[in-house]
């Protein structure tokens, strides 16, 4: 009863940042706490972006790659997104093998100063932040694309952190979709 009261409020809640996301299980959940020693990966996307959807077959790929090693959450950070929306997205697209979180105020995006959807923030096992940007270098702006990737900067991360370094690129600028906050008015 308390965590759906908590879960309730954290959906009228304003534009304030929060370092907790409410978990398609309607619990609230401290993602880069309960990542316990392991490098992490939180993936904010969005059901209804192209980009996104254009994504989902590297997402599944970086899920089967690195998903042991590294833990991967995919946070679904829209308005008026639903816990049905986001299991039912994440199946249709095969990208279920990840725990799935709903941030429909973006306060736990600013929190982590996600703009667009895909990007991805890379965290070591400390829970200190290495990586924040794209997937990959495939969108070179909205509208623009390349047929084949030439860096794959998450997978790269991903490997420095494995490897206990830090990433050669700690920032990239990720193409996708806004992250629109809600109106307070």
């Amino acid at each position: 009863m308390v965590g759906s009261c908590v879960f309730i409020l954290s959906l009228f809640m304003g534009r304030s940042r929060s370092s907790s996301v409410a978990g398609v299980d309607g619990r609230m959940h401290q993602l880069i706490e309960e990542a316990k020693g392991k490098p992490h990966v939180i993936l904010f996307i969005s059901h209804d972006c192209p980009i996104c959807n254009a994504y989902a077959p590297e997402i599944g790929r970086i899920q089967n790659q690195f998903g042991k090693q590294v833990t991967i959450d995919l946070v679904y950070s829209e308005t008026r997104i639903t816990a049905a929306v986001a299991k039912t997205h994440a199946k249709e697209f095969s990208i279920n093998r990840s725990s799935l979180f709903l941030d429909p105020n973006g306060s736990f995006a600013q929190y982590c100063k996600a703009t667009v959807t895909p990007q991805a923030i890379v965290y070591d096992s400390n829970g200190t932040p290495v990586y924040s940007g794209r997937i990959d270098d495939r969108y070179l702006s909205l509208g623009k694309q390349r047929t084949n990737p030439t860096s794959h900067d998450l997978r790269n991360a991903l490997e420095a952190v494995l490897a206990h370094k830090r990433p050669s690129i700690s920032r990239t600028a990720a193409v996708g979709c806004y992250i629109v906050l809600p109106s307070t008015s």
